[in-house]
């Protein structure tokens, strides 16, 4: 093929992107270049969320990718080319009336999967991380296998293995339109000249749907999301081995950072595609949720905060398959704040129904479902 000819080509440097090239090289598959906009990898969900591994959540497809993705993190390959600490934690979900049934119903589901998980009275959660004294919930899910892992050091080594067994990544290379011509034959305009893709792989994060926009495929419901993240300043009193926790019913969540704790009031605004400005009627909403179910963290001060994109699909599950109207588009969106915790897993996923067409998932988690 020529320099500007490829069998595999995907849009997206992220997570998602970055794990499918990782995995089509592994399995063998050759020519693969990655396309991202920006001049480095990570700048925007990749590299802009609170890098927390969670396993149990409550649809039974998603459970299998939260496994399979947390395991590879644990045990990276022997070959991996970059240190990656994973802090293993653990995590505490807290739940209230009917959301705490939901969560049991949960943890039942992860330990039929093989999880080790159980469940924590509101005492026994307490004792163990002391902030939720006096906290408003009925009981807590207990995952020990959660925890945090260094989401720059893990991106960067799905890229540099990629690299090493041939894949190319062109950065600061932009998307400006795409042309189908014929039978799998497909000519991607970038900021820097056409380039002919025998497959396309929409890996473009909350871009995904402008990229399936630009090349006729089918509109999947995909909403690009804003949520912001805050730091506090250092404070003695927070337990460096503590969990992350996560408040299902009031949604907030807050995990150990820099002597400190990153919280999170789970807030969720649809906005277009970008670099998401700040909101300071966040930083009420924050303050508010911890004065009515956190009162052990009234004090804390806020040091730092930033704002980055979930992307959600309309029935919460990921978009991973081949696209119902244009041959040779593939999609691989909407990991909704999972893309962590499944980067392995929904990455290997992708590989095996590019290279393997019919395989299992494929209906699960298919763009083909949003065809009317």
């Amino acid at each position: 093929m020529s320099l500007n000819s490829f069998e595999y080509v995907i849009i997206g440097a992220g997570f998602a992107g970055a794990a499918t090239a990782y995995h089509l090289a592994r399995s063998g598959a050759r020519e693969i270049l990655i396309l991202e906009q920006e001049e480095v990898p990570g700048v925007h969900s990749s590299g802009r969320n609170a890098a927390m591994v969670r396993q149990v959540v409550s649809d039974p497809a998603l459970a299998a990718l939260t496994r399979e993705g947390a395991a590879f993190l644990r045990s990276l390959p022997a070959d991996w080319p970059v240190p990656v600490s994973f802090e293993q934690n653990g995590s505490l979900l807290l739940g209230s009336g009917e959301g705490w049934k939901k969560l049991v119903q949960d943890a039942e589901l992860a330990g039929q999967m093989g999880m080790a998980v159980e469940c924590w009275s509101r005492e026994r959660a307490s004792d163990f991380v002391p902030a939720l004294k006096g906290a408003d919930f009925e009981g807590a899910v207990w995952c020990a296998t959660d925890g945090v892992v260094d989401i720059n050091a893990l991106l960067t080594g799905y890229l540099k293995a990629a690299q090493s067994l041939g894949a190319q990544v062109r950065y600061g290379c932009a998307v400006r339109g795409i042309d189908v011509r014929g039978d799998r034959a497909i000519w991607v305009v970038t900021s820097a000249g056409v380039i002919n893709a025998e497959t396309l792989v929409n890996a473009a994060g909350p871009w995904a749907g402008t990229i399936a926009k630009l090349a006729g495929a089918v509109q999947a419901p995909l909403r690009p999301c804003r949520r912001h993240l805050f730091v506090t300043a250092p404070m003695s009193w927070v337990g460096r081995k503590w969990p992350f926790v996560w408040d299902v019913a009031h949604e907030f969540y807050f995990r150990p950072e820099s002597g400190g704790l990153l919280l999170c009031p789970c807030d969720q605004e649809e906005m277009a595609p970008g670099d998401p400005p700040t909101d300071e009627s966040i930083t009420e909403l924050l303050y508010d949720k911890i004065q009515r179910y956190l009162p052990a963290l009234s004090d804390v001060a806020i040091k730092n905060s930033w704002a980055g994109f979930r992307t959600l699909s309309a029935d919460g599950r990921f978009v991973i398959g081949w696209d119902p109207k244009v041959k040779g588009f593939f999609w691989v969106a909407g990991l909704g704040g999972h893309g962590v915790t499944t980067s392995s897993s929904a990455g290997a996923l992708a590989a095996k129904l590019i290279l393997e067409p019919v395989g299992t998932g494929e209906e699960e988690f298919s763009p083909g479902r949003f065809v009317k």
